[in-house]
């Protein structure tokens, strides 16, 4: 299927970060290729070729692999990721080098010979570059991530007991708690024998909330930076988004039910084995859309 490259800027958010079917942004978990929104397979526009392709092979039915430099999904057309992925960059200037010594009308495969040496080298990177929203300034692992993990924590989602919730409720609660216009950085809130990713965790999500703008400072008689935290009554983000936060769903039928349901009226009740008779029991989980709906592309 070809999509309209006049198409492609209108449009690009709704192939390249989101649900084509419903508009939403979201991130997949390593098993997940459906929209839990909605429920349709996701699909993906290519920067190259522009065609548009579902991230399962076909065939194989396996998730297609992103590439570990950008985060995009490699195109099964072209092999593109993200137009504007550093490893372009990379192969032209590895090619360049090559060039300098081994003349490439004698040797016709250099160019693939460069793409190889560098996709080798991004094989070896264990994790895709850091960006931050252009909204206010979080980073892309908390605004995709992390951010809908400690919202989840407030609804007591996958926590240890309720005191781990109460603890962690009362970090958020300690440091929105102070007066306007206070300038905080995750060490000077952190507690002896308390762990600094704790408040980390808290403060980024007090930006989300409007509690707290960041501020890049830079140490005394040095270039290195840091987040400091400041104190502000803002409105919660406009891209922040915390509806059906946590989804009931049947890991047999993948049907979604409303919170509070406890067996699937689906599937019909095991047929041997330890649960003989039972019916079956749902589970929860963290819905995959984006609580940052803020386009993954603009991140900074």
């Amino acid at each position: 299927m070809v999509y309209n490259p006049d198409e492609v800027e209108k449009d690009y958010e709704k192939y390249n970060g989101g649900c084509w079917n419903c508009g939403k942004q979201l991130t997949l978990k390593e098993e997940e290729t459906h929209c839990d929104n909605c429920g349709e397979l996701i699909r993906w526009c290519c920067n190259g070729c522009h065609k548009i392709f579902d991230i399962v092979d076909k065939k194989t039915k396996d998730k297609l692999p992103i590439c570990k430099l950008c985060g995009y999904f490699i195109c099964p057309y072209c092999g593109q990721c993200s137009s504007t992925c550093k490893k372009w960059t990379w192969i032209d200037d590895t090619l360049k080098i090559l060039r300098e010594e081994i003349p490439i009308g004698k040797y016709p495969k250099l160019p693939q010979k460069a793409r190889e040496i560098v996709e080798n080298l991004i094989n070896q990177k264990i994790s895709i570059d850091r960006k931050n929203c252009p909204e206010r300034n979080v980073p892309v692992s908390y605004a995709k991530g992390k951010i809908k993990s400690l919202l989840g924590r407030f609804e007591g989602f996958r926590i240890k007991d309720k005191e781990d919730r109460d603890a962690f409720i009362k970090r958020f609660d300690e440091i929105t708690e102070k007066e306007i216009g206070t300038i905080l950085t995750v060490t000077s809130a952190r507690e002896k024998g308390s762990y600094g990713q704790e408040y980390r965790d808290a403060f980024n999500l007090g930006v989300c909330l409007g509690k707290f703008k960041i501020e890049k400072r830079k140490i005394s008689n040095s270039e290195e930076e840091y987040d400091a935290f400041i104190r502000c009554e803002n409105e919660p983000c406009k891209f922040l988004g915390r509806d059906d936060l946590i989804i009931t769903y049947c890991p047999t039928c993948k049907k979604q039910f409303k919170k509070g349901t406890l067996y699937c009226d689906v599937c019909p009740p095991y047929k041997k084995g330890k649960y003989n008779g039972q019916l079956r029991k749902l589970k929860t989980k963290l819905n995959n859309k984006d609580t940052c709906q803020c386009y993954r592309g603009n991140f900074i």
